[in-house]
C-alpha cells in the first residue's frame, strides 16, 4: 500500500503539478514569444546565410545552443529557478531542458525555414522527472533532437532515455 501511495504521489506532483506550474513544462506547446531580440535575429541570420539546406540549419542551430547551454541533473534540481527564466534572456551556462527546446524551436520557426506543424514537443515517459525533447520535421522525415541531453553525449538525431 505504501508503494501505492508513493507512486500517486510522484505522479501528481511530478506530471501534474509542475507540468502546470514551470513555464514551457506544460501538457500542449506553448506558443513562441512574438519579439525576438535583435541579437537573437542576428545569429539566426548568420546561421540561415551559412546554412545549404533544412537539415544543416537545424545541425547549426542545435549547435550553437548546445554550445552556449548545458543540461544538468543535478542543476535540473538546485537550479530550478532557471526553469521560470526568460530563455531568450539567459546568460550562457546550465538551462533546463524546456528552456533549451523553445529557444531552439523559437530560432527555426523565426527562420521562416521551418513551421510550427514540423516541431512537436515530446515528453520522455517513466522519467526521474518531466524530460522533454524535439520533434523536427525535416524534409518530410521526423528527427529527434534533444539538446540538453548533449551534455551526457546523445547527438543530434537522438534523444535521452529513461532517467535521462
Amino acid at each position: 500500500m505504501a508503494f501505492l501511495w508513493i507512486v500517486v504521489t510522484y505522479f501528481l506532483l511530478i506530471w501534474i503539478a509542475l507540468r502546470l506550474l514551470v513555464p514551457n513544462l506544460g501538457f500542449r506547446k506553448e506558443p513562441l514569444g512574438a519579439v525576438v531580440p535583435e541579437s537573437l535575429m542576428d545569429t539566426i541570420s548568420k546561421i540561415d546565410g551559412e546554412s545549404v539546406d533544412k537539415h544543416d540549419f537545424l545541425r547549426r542551430c542545435y549547435e550553437h545552443v548546445t554550445k552556449k547551454y548545458y543540461g544538468s541533473r543535478v542543476k535540473t534540481v538546485t537550479h530550478f529557478w532557471t526553469a521560470f527564466k526568460n530563455p531568450v534572456n539567459q546568460s550562457p551556462g546550465f538551462m533546463p531542458c524546456t528552456n533549451q527546446n523553445y529557444l531552439l524551436r523559437l530560432m527555426l520557426v523565426k527562420s521562416g525555414r521551418f513551421q510550427e506543424s514540423d516541431i512537436k514537443v515530446k515528453v520522455i515517459p517513466l522519467n526521474l522527472f518531466v524530460h522533454r525533447y524535439l520533434y523536427v520535421r525535416v524534409d518530410g522525415e521526423w528527427i529527434d533532437v534533444d539538446p540538453w541531453s548533449s551534455f551526457i553525449g546523445v547527438p543530434l538525431g537522438k534523444k535521452s532515455a529513461f532517467i535521462g
